[in-house]
């Protein structure tokens, strides 16, 4: 039997040690990656930074082939949010926790997934186009619940095995799911600042803002703006009738039944009582007739709901103005509606009345 050779164990053993050098500092780049993250995330200050950060960011820094974030969005918080964001790339959003379910099961942890027997989530977790072979599926966890997943992908089958660890990547989620929950939160501060608590819509202070902003793009621009002032019938005698619990209600849907009728750029609010004011740029007065008898005959077919089970039915008055050449203020936009409205209540109520005095519902109502 030949004696060990002590100069190839010395090399067998500076081979040893050179591969575990090498992994050490392999470790050590990737803990400076992935630390280097986690403090952008932290110090993110709006939604899109961190959509931006989480799924353009994290696939150049790391080599991805793709990068996908879901995220629960059953009440449609972040659908009213997100569509107007600066994103090269829009997060997933769901409806329930299906999808979420069919990736991480009842074992909520991060997964790492390749063409074996998991295969079939790689095509759940990413569009088929982007060729993913292999792929970390991160659950993201906020108060115990999952609030939704990041998912990292490569065309390399071998980037992630089943075997690895997983330390960094499960840090990772934490810290995300961190960072979700309070661009979430503050975003509802935001709109909470914004938004008429009853009713859904913007409030005064946020329509007074950014009313001057549209009277001063139309103006520059020379696009037609047109300014709805809409008022509940009889609404004393709602609440004297049947409590202040279903006029709430009724306030509260018709502001809904408003939302439904405008288009994104449209901005409706709530000026005051059972006053409510639409701006609709870019629109000629028979797009503005239009809106207008929609949203006033949708209230006056509504059967408003009240909270005994029981229904009210109600109707608005509308008043319609639209922005003169030589207008040199937003007021007088505002208080021509006004007047408009004044004419609408004075002529009998539930109709709409332009500026001048005509009756655009007998108008339209003439003509059909």
């Amino acid at each position: 039997m030949n004696a060990p050779n002590p100069q190839a164990q010395v090399q067998e053993l500076r081979r040893q040690l050179q591969s575990l050098l090498d992994a050490a500092k392999a470790n050590e780049r990737k803990l400076d990656r992935f630390d280097a993250l986690e403090r952008r995330l932290i110090a993110v200050s709006s939604m899109e930074e961190l959509v931006n950060l989480l799924l353009v960011d994290c696939r150049d820094d790391f080599g991805l082939d793709a990068a996908e974030l879901w995220l629960l969005d059953p009440d449609e918080e972040l659908r009213r949010a997100l569509p107007a964001l600066p994103m090269i790339k829009a997060p997933q959003l769901l409806d329930s926790h299906g999808p979420l379910k069919d990736l991480f099961g009842a074992v909520r942890t991060t997964r790492l997934v390749n063409p074996g027997p998991d295969g079939g989530l790689l095509i759940k977790a990413f569009p088929p186009e982007a060729g993913v072979r292999s792929a970390a599926l991160l659950p993201l966890i906020r108060q115990g619940l999952l609030i939704g997943s990041l998912h990292f992908g490569s065309c390399d089958p071998e980037r992630y095995d089943a075997a690895s660890g997983t330390k960094f990547l499960d840090r990772l989620s934490a810290i995300a799911a961190i960072a979700i929950e309070s661009m979430l939160n503050r975003e509802r501060l935001r709109r909470a600042g914004m938004t008429d608590g009853l009713t859904g819509v913007h409030n005064r202070r946020y329509f007074d803002h950014r009313s001057l902003i549209e009277f001063s793009q139309a103006v520059r621009h020379r696009y037609p703006l047109a300014c709805l002032f809409l008022d509940i019938d009889h609404f004393k005698a709602i609440n004297d009738r049947h409590g202040h619990p279903a006029g709430d209600e009724v306030l509260r849907q018709v502001g809904g039944l408003i939302l439904r009728s405008l288009r994104t750029g449209d901005l409706a609010a709530r000026y005051g009582g059972e006053e409510f004011v639409v701006l609709l740029p870019r629109t000629d007065l028979a797009g503005a007739c239009e809106v207008a008898e929609r949203i006033r005959l949708m209230v006056q077919e509504a059967p408003f709901v009240t909270p005994e089970g029981g229904t009210v039915s109600a109707t608005l008055s509308a008043g319609l103005a639209m922005l003169s050449p030589g207008a040199t203020s937003f007021a007088e936009l505002l208080s021509a509606a006004d007047r408009a409205l004044y004419e609408a209540k004075r002529g009998g109520r539930n109709r709409t009345v332009a500026e001048g005095g005509e009756d655009l519902s007998a108008a339209i109502a003439a003509a059909s």
